[in-house]
Order: C-alpha cells, then structure tokens, then sequence
C-alpha cells in the first residue's frame, strides 16, 4: 500500500473491484486508489469535474481511461447509497 494515499480510498478500490465490469488487477490498486483520492478531493472542494478533467486526472493516476465511465457509475449508486 502507497503510504501518501489514505486507506479509505484503497477501501473503495475493494469495493469497486467488487462491482466492476472489467476485473481489477492487483497492480491497478494503487493507481485506483489515487484515482479515487483525486476525484473525491475535487468533489469535497466543490470543483467541477468535467470530461477533460476525468481525463487527466485518469492520465495523472495512471488508470486506463476506459475505467472511467465505470468508475462514475460506481460513485453515482456508491452515493446513492
């Protein structure tokens, strides 16, 4: 585990790999978890999150970008909940 991400958002990643369509590798989990850290620090802070800014974000973390549709309908019903 990345000592510089928070646990919780490696919780997520286990959730997430849980509900995710394509199977989530072992060495995606801490570029996932940064994923996740940067878009919930955007969403804390109230920034907007655009197409453009997924993208770099994903791009920034390392994801494959194709997660990233995924990845927004796990935080919509993750929300939801």
């Amino acid at each position: 585990m990345n000592n510089e991400i928070h646990f919780k958002y490696y919780d997520m990643v286990e959730e997430y790999a849980m509900e995710s369509i394509e199977p989530v590798a072992k060495t995606e989990e801490d570029a996932l978890a940064f994923y996740f850290q940067l878009l919930l620090t955007r969403l804390m802070n109230n920034e907007e999150i655009s197409e453009s800014a997924q993208q770099e974000m994903a791009e920034e973390a390392g994801i494959d970008k194709k997660r990233i549709d995924d990845i927004a309908m796990f935080l919509n019903r993750w929300g939801n909940e």
